[in-house]
């Protein structure tokens, strides 16, 4: 008998050491991404709603006396709007070999979204996964990173690069169900988990690009007729961007679609002091995402949406497809004969009324100091007078009345040096009150 259980102990000691040596008397380990027991926990986050697009829902958050992340606010519909967020600031969070995140969360019976931000990621974009949850009931619940999908502008992303645990920058929350109304959703705490068994060989990693096919630069590079885009995007700084992980798709003007183009125009463009123009005009030809032809794509880098036709010949913003498909290891590209024109943005009534401002301005001060003051008070009184009779909802009372005052005056004025003046500072007046509305 007693042969026998020293038996049974040699074997159970045995059992432990395999099982410890497989990993599985570890269990699952994990590091704490947010908690609230400290307010100064909130300088780490921040809110981004649907005002950055034009909307007006309202959401927040602020450390409530449990302790907890409390998000909440209105979900307005108006404006095409509909969704509000919070985000952590990006950070380097060291969560390599993590394969999970894990929340302790109570919900008012929306669906969130639980959101992850890497270092690669696009504007308006996110790896984000549904977070069901039972009414005013606290729950953990577990989000395997296999399971979260790339979004841009809130669309899904088809084809887009495995999320890495090692990019990971910034954590957060959003709702987007388009229900108006009030939400409320309480956050104790955010973990990432390691189980232990996640496979971190090389074959799960993404290759380096420079194992696969040239990227996108490099594509357009070598193919020999897109010159001229290449120098815009290398004026523009947005070289980087194209050479990045992705993936991205370019409608890519050859230099033929360039030539043209006015002459004088690219020129212009390519001055550092219109930068940001150039880098507008850049970005609306390029999609987050792998978009092949015959799929419908969303907004651009730009934020605006290109229309593509794809009945008989293929067209993008009537522009003709030449070439399509030509795949890069960030993306694709699909070659076009024409430059694609962003559409003009809809004006405030204040902007409105500053731009008429800027133009004459800008018109009449080279008239101005070349000696030719009577030119340039008539520009400066077409201003006035379009301000007063097209304009009149962005001015306030007083600065219509000074313009008006100002169009008298340099009327009965015989100098055409003070006409010039007169009108400019009443300009002026009215340009620095509309910049304070």
């Amino acid at each position: 008998m007693k042969l026998i259980n020293l038996h049974a102990g040699w074997m159970a000691m045995m059992l432990v050491l395999v099982f410890c040596s497989i990993g599985i008397a570890d269990g699952p380990t994990s590091r704490p991404m947010a908690e609230f027991t400290d307010a100064a926990a909130a300088k780490n986050w921040l809110s981004v709603n649907d005002n950055v697009m034009g909307g007006v829902s309202e959401g927040g958050f602020r450390i409530n006396g449990e302790k907890n992340l409390e998000f909440s606010g209105t979900i307005s519909l108006e404006r095409q709007g509909g969704f509000a967020s919070i985000r952590t600031r990006p950070a380097e969070l060291g969560l390599e070999g993590s394969d999970a995140i894990v929340v302790r969360v109570k919900g008012d019976g929306r669906t969130y979204y639980l959101d992850l931000r890497t270092s690669a990621a696009f504007p308006a974009s996110s790896y984000r996964a549904p977070l069901k949850m039972q009414k005013g009931t606290w729950q953990e619940i577990r989000v395997p990173l296999k399971e979260f999908e790339f979004s841009a502008f809130g669309r899904r992303i088809a084809n887009a690069d495995r999320l890495s645990a090692k990019d990971i920058q910034s954590v957060g929350f959003t709702l987007a169900d388009k229900q108006a109304g009030p939400f409320r959703l309480d956050i104790a705490w955010i973990k990432a988990e390691k189980s232990g068994n996640a496979d971190t060989s090389p074959a799960a990693t993404r290759p380096a690009v420079a194992d696969g096919p040239k990227d996108i630069v490099e594509t357009a590079a070598a193919a020999g007729q897109f010159k001229t885009l290449l120098a815009a995007a290398k004026a523009a700084g947005l070289v980087d961007a194209l050479k990045g992980k992705g993936p991205l798709t370019v409608f890519a003007p050859n230099d033929e679609a360039f030539a043209k183009v006015p002459k004088g125009v690219i020129d212009e463009l390519l001055k550092p002091e219109n930068r940001e123009t150039l880098r507008a005009v850049l970005s609306y030809h390029v999609v987050p995402g792998k978009i092949l032809l015959g799929e419908q794509a969303p907004a651009t880098l730009d934020g605006r949406p290109l229309a593509i036709k794809t009945a008989g010949a293929f067209e993008v913003n009537g522009a003709k497809v030449v070439a399509s498909d030509i795949a890069a290891a960030n993306g694709v590209i699909h070659v076009i004969d024409a430059v694609l024109i962003p559409p003009a943005k809809k004006l405030t009534p204040s902007e409105a009324a500053s731009a008429v401002i800027d133009l004459a301005i800008e018109r009449g001060v080279p008239l101005f100091n070349a000696g030719q003051h009577s030119a340039c008070a008539a520009v400066y009184e077409v201003a006035v007078e379009s301000l007063l009779k097209s304009q009149t909802d962005a001015l306030a009372d007083k600065d219509r009345s000074a313009l008006q005052a100002a169009l008298n005056s340099m009327r009965a004025e015989k100098d055409p040096r003070q006409q010039a003046w007169l009108l400019r500072r009443a300009l002026d007046s009215a340009h620095e009150s509309l910049a304070g509305n």
